[in-house]
């Protein structure tokens, strides 16, 4: 492993006021920024099924109060390539096991996880609990519960995400069919309650994002690779809830009324 630098056509992010892009090869390059903070406490971000580092950016800035922030854009996200690595939850947890080991290897450690990322965090607290020193969970994905019920149109999504060609071809006519506009617009619909107040800087480096992945070869397969894990891990509630016991950390849980 080396942190390095790789040539790769990455925007430099000066336009939103982020830290430059850095690098780690972990079996391929991993993507990641830091913001400077007080080096007694090291906060790492991931980011959830189809999101990036930027989840993070309106956030990092206010957290670098407290500690040094780095957030990761997992494999076959953002701008870290699959590059012949799988992008499956129970794989990204392990190059996060990686990155934390490699790549941050100071302590403590706060975990910060959204949605599947928020899965992936409370995975690698349950199986190595002594890697990280507390989590910070938002809208993480966990077994269902007696009387929960996901959202009609995610349950829409997600099954025919489940479905070997009609979930390839179901994604990519919905991503084609579009503008770049036309499906942030609808993707922040389905993820946050009131997109309108969303600040623009933040949703303008998101559309250059999607913009740029658009024509990617990895990026559907790596999507539906992950959403695939997660429906998998969702057929075996009794295997998530004994990982979910083995945490012994600190945990601070955060789930909005209309999430």
């Amino acid at each position: 492993m080396g942190v390095q630098t790789i040539p790769q056509v990455v925007p430099s992010g000066e336009d939103y006021g982020l830290p430059p892009s850095r690098w780690a090869d972990l079996d391929g390059p991993v993507h990641y920024r830091e913001w400077d903070g007080p080096g007694d406490l090291t906060f790492v971000c991931v980011h959830g099924l189809g999101g990036s580092l930027l989840n993070w950016m309106a956030v990092a800035p206010q957290l670098s109060s407290h500690g040094r922030v780095v957030a990761l854009d997992l494999a076959g996200f953002g701008h870290t390539p699959s590059a012949g690595r799988s992008a499956s939850l129970f794989a990204n947890r392990r190059l996060l096991s990686r990155f934390l080991r490699e790549v941050v290897p100071e302590r403590p450690v706060v975990l910060i996880g959204n949605s599947m990322g928020g899965g992936i965090a409370m995975l690698q607290a349950g199986v190595e609990p002594a890697s990280i020193d507390g989590l910070v969970l938002t809208d993480p994905i966990l077994p269902v519960a007696s009387g929960g019920f996901p959202a009609p149109i995610v349950i829409f999504a997600f099954m025919l995400y489940r479905i070997p060609r009609i979930g390839e071809r179901f994604l990519h006519r919905r991503v084609m069919s579009m503008t770049p506009e036309e499906f942030m617009d609808q993707s922040l619909k389905v993820i946050a309650a009131r997109p309108d107040t969303i600040p623009r800087d933040v949703y303008r480096a998101h559309l250059e994002l999607a913009e740029s992945r658009r024509n990617v070869d990895h990026a559907i397969p790596a999507f539906l690779e992950a959403a695939r894990s997660l429906l998998s891990l969702g057929t075996r509630p009794l295997m998530a809830r004994r990982i979910l016991d083995r945490i012994r950390v600190p945990v601070l849980m955060v789930h909005g009324q209309a999430d």
